[in-house]
């Protein structure tokens, strides 16, 4: 037994400090002797859902973590969860109208075996969650899928949302916790629910109460935000993740972070441990069960996106972390694993901001009204409003017609920035134009007096912009977009503001100064990855199975295939599929 010199704890249990922060020679001295039941490469939603299945079964687990973080991009995300006739709707739903729904969003791409897989064990896997674990979640009742009015479709509640806590339940863990992104943080300094933030944003005294109390927990918590080095109270992506380590802390489950994957050690045609950088050095990790790859997409691997997706791309598109490379989808296809949807991924627009190596999603800013997209004929091209894996995928296919979609322009004026945020760029009530620093003022947002002025700044037809301006504001006066449908579904309004406007999509564009910010095809995430069977078994080409390799969340082609189907339409997959793996691993142990 290895003693952390730290705390005198096992190295195994110890969750005091980060895996550098160990004596190195110790570290790699108890890496070279490991010998576990099974391997999880990857730490984020699929990851920690395979290791805690694994260990309830019996199994010794080792997960291991490229990056000096756990979490992945789970952690910087919504943390929101897509599970259909979940018990804490408020509305009916069933598994065949689930099934239905499913089946008419993936048309002939889906895969009608794996959904109905999902369906049950979707629901099955939440219920051992909240039997089991730490983890809990509560609908989200009016946050409706995507395509509500497809057949099987509903209005709100099989999207839910990670319970908040206090993070320092999580003692030294939460140290090692990968912090949310910047853009799901207020003002930089605290984070909140899907709810509250609908809240904020239709403005009014509940409003403006909610954000007071959000400020006052804030300053209640100074003296823990000096003791852990960030803010304590854990929402969104960071709720699930911190839910899920905590879960596997109370199992004595390690995560060896700075670790990750070189290579699968492949014995007789099975899968029989890997290999793993730690310390700069190259160590030998058998795992008598098999290996689970959790280790998320390729978004952030320059060279696999352009070998795979469409183009152009660029890494600084996407919002997940900085650390997936792709590596577990290298790994796979090195042992001849099949793979699937790798030219697609869960597309979104995004910004880019100045210093910052992470896409801002624009998911909320272009429901709102008073806004719209033009590609570089300055013209649009989309509904703006409608789910952001079709508005992103809408840049690219409109940037293959004219040339000039990527990037694309969002348009909007004086009362839109007044009221709304715009990427890192606050309301201009509490951070108006003279306020807002100097490199989102010149690198980030244009502004001009004029849209004619506004046109030549961004290089534009002036009098093509002018004219889809005003044909926009004549729909936005009417309630009604003719062209592109804007606001017509409950998903489009979610995110809308009803206030003083017969469409909550659609509001004029009229009062100066004009602005402008670029828009790119980003991502949340890439899609394609090795395929699997419904039990998460990875498959060759030929269809049969690699022995002892599973593959969960973004590390495999999705069972969603071209589609989305409501918030948290990744991270439902990815725990289910990796609690599936983990049942896999055990069934089918020598």
């Amino acid at each position: 037994m290895l003693l952390c010199p730290e705390c005198t704890e096992k190295i195994e249990t110890c969750s005091s400090r980060a895996l550098t922060q160990h004596d190195t020679s110790l570290m790699l001295r108890w890496m070279n002797e490991r010998r576990v039941d099974l391997v999880v490469v990857g730490s984020g939603a699929a990851g920690m859902a395979a290791a805690l299945r694994a260990h309830d079964q019996g199994m010794e687990v080792l997960v291991v973590e490229k990056s000096p973080h756990y979490g992945g991009s789970t952690a910087m995300s919504g943390g929101v969860c897509w599970v259909p006739n979940n018990p804490t709707m408020t509305r009916p739903d069933s598994d065949q109208e689930a099934l239905e729904y499913l089946l008419h969003i993936t048309g002939e791409h889906g895969d009608p075996e794996a959904l109905e897989v999902y369906v049950r064990e979707s629901q099955r896997m939440l219920s051992y969650l909240n039997k089991n674990s730490r983890v809990r979640f509560d609908a989200i009742d009016k946050y409706s899928d995507y395509y509500a009015e497809a057949p099987g479709g509903k209005a709100g509640g099989r999207s839910m949302e990670s319970r908040p806590f206090d993070g320092t339940v999580l003692g030294g863990a939460l140290r090692e916790l990968r912090p949310p992104h910047p853009q799901s943080q207020i003002l930089g300094k605290f984070g909140i629910t899907a709810g509250m933030a609908h809240s904020l944003l239709t403005g009014g005294w509940r409003g403006t109460l909610l954000m007071a109390w959000c400020f006052v927990g804030y300053l209640l918590r100074s003296f823990k935000r000096r003791r852990y080095g960030r803010d304590t109270r854990l929402f969104a992506g960071n709720a699930l993740a911190g839910r899920l380590r905590w879960s596997l802390l109370d199992r004595g489950v390690e995560i060896a972070l700075n670790t990750g994957l070189e290579e699968l050690i492949e014995e007789d045609g099975r899968v029989v441990g890997c290999r793993v950088r730690c310390q700069d050095q190259i160590q030998e990790v058998r795992a008598q069960y098999g290996v689970i790859l959790a280790a998320g997409g390729f978004e952030k691997n320059a060279k696999m996106r352009a070998q795979y997706g469409p183009q152009p791309s660029s890494i600084e598109w996407s919002a997940a972390s900085p650390y997936s490379q792709g590596d577990g989808i290298r790994a796979g296809a090195e042992l001849g694993a099949q793979l699937g949807l790798m030219d697609d991924a869960w597309w979104t627009p995004t910004t880019v901001v100045p210093k910052s190596d992470l896409g801002w999603v624009l998911v909320v800013e272009k429901n709102l009204p008073g806004s719209i997209f033009v590609n570089h004929e300055a013209q649009r091209f989309c509904n703006e409003a409608g789910p952001y894996v079709d508005a992103g995928r809408a840049l690219y296919e409109d940037h293959e017609r004219s040339g000039g979609a990527v990037p694309a322009f969002m348009i909007f004026d004086a009362q839109f920035r007044h009221r709304y945020p715009v990427g890192p760029v606050a309301p201009g009530y509490a951070a108006p134009d003279s306020r807002t620093p100097r490199r989102l003022k010149e690198g980030f947002m244009h502004r001009s007096e004029t849209l004619e002025e506004l046109a030549e700044k961004l290089g534009l037809p002036a009098d093509k912009l002018r004219e889809t301006v005003t044909r926009f504001n004549a729909q936005a006066r009417s309630g009604e977009d003719s062209d592109f449908r804007r606001g017509d579904t409950l998903s489009d309004r979610y995110y809308g503001d009803p206030r003083g406007h017969k469409n909550p999509c659609l509001g004029v564009i009229a009062q100066a100064p004009f602005y402008a910010i670029k828009v790119y095809p980003g991502d949340l995430g890439t899609k394609g990855g090795v395929c699997t069977d419904s039990g998460a078994r990875v498959r060759r080409e030929d269809g049969s199975i690699v022995p002892g390799l599973y593959a969960a969340g973004n590390n495999s082609a999705s069972v969603m295939a071209r589609t989305y189907p409501g918030a948290g339409g990744t991270i439902g997959p990815a725990l289910t599929f990796g609690f599936l793996a983990a049942e896999s691993a055990w069934a089918d142990r020598l």
